[in-house]
């Protein structure tokens, strides 16, 4: 029986530290960012776990790797493949790190917005070629082009064209 005690004893100062510990409201706060984060942990901890798992596969895999370039690295023609291989990939990086190929990332032409009305005005650059070789030549005057400007269809494209000229004017302008 005494015996009994002495543990009751030793986990009243453990049980009452734990519970100071917990009401820390520093430790509050990790253990709310801990839970909730929980199933990212879990995921990190399963995707640990499967790739130490499959270690001797990956092993294997990159024993067969070495066996294979050590047979076949002797051979000229994977020599000047390599050398090919890297070749390439030194001019492009000299390509992507030319100030051209800089100041085009920095600038609005890669924008997804500039990318869709590119794409609008090349389907529209096609049909409207499409339609004018299978119509043939038509000779429009004075008149015809006053209709055509009133046309509910051509107005958005006039309105565009009309926008466009003024905000080129005002990049001109200020360049």
């Amino acid at each position: 029986m005494g015996e009994v005690r002495k543990g009751a004893v030793m986990e009243a100062p453990v049980d009452h530290l734990l519970v100071e510990k917990l009401s820390d409201p520093r430790t509050m706060g990790q253990l709310i960012r801990l839970l909730d984060k929980l199933e990212n942990v879990t995921f990190l901890l399963d995707m640990l776990e499967n790739f130490l798992r499959r270690g001797p596969e990956f092993a294997d895999s990159i024993n067969e790797l070495v066996i294979l370039l050590r047979q076949n690295l002797s051979r000229p023609e994977y020599i000047t493949r390599f050398e090919h291989a890297l070749t390439a990939l030194h001019r492009m990086q000299e390509f992507f790190d030319s100030p051209q190929v800089q100041e085009l990332f920095k600038s609005d032409v890669l924008d997804v917005r500039s990318v869709q009305i590119i794409g609008k005005v090349s389907r529209s650059l096609f049909q409207a070629s499409k339609e004018a070789s299978e119509t043939g030549t038509k000779r429009v005057g004075i008149i015809g082009l006053m209709r055509a400007l009133s046309d509910p269809e051509v107005q958005p494209a006039l309105n565009f064209i009309l926008n466009f000229a003024r905000h080129l004017s005002k990049e001109i302008n200020d360049a």
